[in-house]
């Protein structure tokens, strides 16, 4: 369901984006036919619609990103964490929402003798993984917890800041531009909006410092 605008200055806003999602629901479409197409099957994308997912994922697919090659650490941190009951990405929020968690995480699990390069790397993909299990609060699905860390919305508390129906544009534009240079799937503006509304009356669960 669409949301309503009455707002002067926000429906301007609607009215400049509309080009920019049709174009984008374009690029949903077309990423879906091609995959249809390629199975062999004859389901179609609805566009404005975001993918049916769990508010949280299991852990080995929360490590999981297609859009970096794989490394090694990744998994061996996944096994390690299994080891003592973190197995999604909800329980991994708890284990790593204060700073001395994650550098528990990083030493017990990504090793307690690891190379500068490997310790930052680690230490960046236990915060960026933090941040995406927080944003999935909001009702996002992985993808589009990642495509909203990638667009400028680290957690829940920085998607908060983009309520403003000015900043849900350039919020939205920044998404659409990052969706198309990376082969995210698209939500629609009102669905992004929904989720910068949701993370404004979602308390904070991550200390970052």
């Amino acid at each position: 369901m669409n949301m309503q605008i009455t707002n002067p200055t926000a429906l301007k806003i609607q009215q400049f984006l509309s080009p920019l999602e049709q174009g984008a629901n374009k690029v949903n479409t077309a990423m879906a036919t091609g995959m249809t197409t390629a199975m062999g099957g004859t389901d179609t994308y609805q566009s404005n619609s975001l993918p049916v997912t769990p508010t949280k994922v299991p852990l080995y697919q929360f490590f999981d990103d297609p859009m970096r090659p794989p490394n090694p650490l990744t998994y061996k941190i996944a096994n390690r964490l299994s080891w003592v009951g973190i197995n999604d990405s909800e329980e991994f929020l708890k284990a790593a929402n204060t700073p001395f968690k994650r550098t528990l995480i990083s030493y017990l699990a990504g090793g307690l003798f690891l190379n500068s390069q490997d310790r930052n790397y680690v230490n960046y993909q236990i915060s960026a993984w933090a941040g995406q299990a927080d944003l999935m609060r909001t009702g996002a699905d992985l993808p589009t917890a990642r495509l909203m860390q990638v667009s400028g919305a680290g957690d829940v508390a920085l998607l908060s800041r983009y309520r403003n129906p000015i900043d849900k544009g350039v919020f939205y534009a920044a998404m659409s531009a990052n969706a198309l240079q990376y082969g995210y799937w698209m939500p629609s503006f009102s669905v992004v909006s929904q989720m910068i509304d949701r993370a404004a009356n979602t308390a904070p669960t991550i200390r970052w410092y």
